[in-house]
């Protein structure tokens, strides 16, 4: 399979580009890993014969960024900005952008086979949204003893309670605000018995604009 070499650096700066700046700094300290699950997918979203059928190459910037999205946090949110500066300084930004979006959430789709799948085993809230935050301190209430101990718990395996602890507190909504509502949507919902009524008390009370 086909794949894009790109240094810790270099993607670094590219998600800045984008206006990724806390993933930015992740990519600093990928693993050889990772760079590659990464490299290898936005190859796909570059250049595979599904990307060509949705309108042509987005450039490497994109779609490696749009990967490391993918690889690193599993939400298949979209770009903060889908064309970095210069290319909006270059076109007409607002008559691409919603093109964008819809391109790459369609290619997103397409590539569910073709993605080699990020070691989700790693995967936590420390990880992916740095600093990482170490033990809580002996003084700390159970509370907050809690939140620490999720701050290292693989995402994968977070529940609806562990979901509703840590927005609740506000915190990493940007990574955990997608997984809420993937859960609030869920078929359990229809079971009066397990719906999740304090998940979603605690995700009516986020800021809308997440």
């Amino acid at each position: 399979m086909a794949k894009l070499g790109v240094s810790r650096e270099v993607l670094s700066r590219m998600l800045r580009e984008h206006g990724e700046d806390d993933l930015a700094e992740c990519a600093l300290t990928l693993s050889d890993d990772e760079l590659a699950r990464i490299g290898t997918l936005g190859a796909y979203y570059a250049f595979s014969e599904d990307a060509m059928a949705l309108g042509g190459s987005m450039g490497g910037t994109r779609a490696l960024s749009l990967a490391a999205i993918d690889v690193l946090e599993n939400t298949g949110r979209d770009l903060r900005l889908s064309r970095t500066e210069r290319e909006r300084e270059e076109s007409s930004f607002d008559r691409f952008a919603e093109d964008d979006v819809v391109r790459d959430r369609e290619l997103r789709r397409h590539a569910a086979e073709q993605q080699i799948p990020a070691d989700e085993s790693t995967i936590t809230l420390d990880t992916v949204d740095p600093p990482a935050w170490g033990p809580a301190p002996p003084e700390a209430t159970p509370l907050t003893t809690r939140c620490h101990e999720l701050r290292t718990k693989p995402l994968r395996d977070f529940t609806v309670e562990d979901l509703r602890i840590m927005i609740g507190e506000q915190v990493a909504l940007n990574h955990l605000v997608w997984p809420a509502l993937d859960r609030l949507r869920s078929d359990s919902l229809v079971d009066d018995d397990n719906y999740p009524a304090e998940l979603l008390a605690s995700a009516l009370r986020v800021d809308s604009a997440y």
